[in-house]
């Protein structure tokens, strides 16, 4: 039997997934060893969908980062919301997704995670404007990206289809928005978390997706099928 494994479904660029981002990070370090984890990309304002930022938009943003900083102490700096009051700046969330797309090829997906916290940390404290690909391969640095490896893999086609290919698989999992954090087990699957979540209620939401996998098993234990009986 396939062990169970938690799927994250995230954006670099939103600004719930940087509110929760110390609490998936703490949640993890608590997993059973045999827990398997992966992170993909939801697609917020991907490429065609990218948001200018306009004042109405701005407004919107700061509307958000008040609840964000409410309900996870993470703050917003003065610097990054006067990047995007920069005229003609455009909030694409693409070039951060493709970036983590190269460091999970290329360093594995615990380096993943690590590169997207890293890349809020720039966009949303430092106010580093994260769409520029020469800024992203800097901050691959520390997971012993060279830069050049990085631009060639993040410039090529296959890493635009891998990130397109995350983007499919949230929209085929019904995921809506970010931040969601999925328990999948054979054909089971329970959703932990529909935006931002606190330690507390991920624990308990991880406890009862397990205990529901384990009870579903025991249900379809003693049936026949096409390939026999199980008794």
């Amino acid at each position: 039997m396939n062990p169970a494994r938690l799927l994250y479904v995230t954006d670099p660029l939103c600004l719930w997934c940087y509110g929760i981002s110390t609490v998936i990070e703490n949640f993890y370090k608590e997993l059973p060893n045999e827990m398997v984890t992966e992170t993909i990309n939801g697609g917020l304002f991907p490429a065609a969908q990218a948001k200018k930022c306009d004042q109405n938009f701005r407004d919107y943003l700061k509307n958000a980062s008040i609840q964000v900083t409410k309900l996870s102490g993470k703050e917003f700096s003065a610097s990054f919301w006067q990047l995007l009051a920069t005229p003609g700046f455009t909030y694409d969330t693409e070039p951060s997704a493709k970036a983590s797309v190269v460091v999970k090829n290329l360093a594995g997906e615990q380096a993943m995670l690590k590169f997207m916290h890293l890349l809020q940390q720039a966009f949303f404290v430092e106010g580093k404007n994260v769409m520029q690909p020469s800024i992203l391969a800097l901050l691959a640095e520390p997971f012993d990206i060279p830069n050049q490896d990085f631009l060639d893999f993040y410039f090529s086609d296959e890493c635009l289809n891998l990130t397109k290919q995350e983007y499919a698989e949230a929209k085929q999992l019904g995921v809506q928005g970010f931040p969601a954090l999925l328990y999948l087990k054979e054909r089971q699957g329970y959703k932990l978390a529909a935006g931002f979540s606190d330690l507390e209620n991920l624990r308990n939401a991880f406890g009862w997706a397990e205990n529901a996998c384990k009870q579903a098993e025991l249900n379809t234990a003693n049936v026949c099928n096409d390939k026999g009986c199980n008794i």
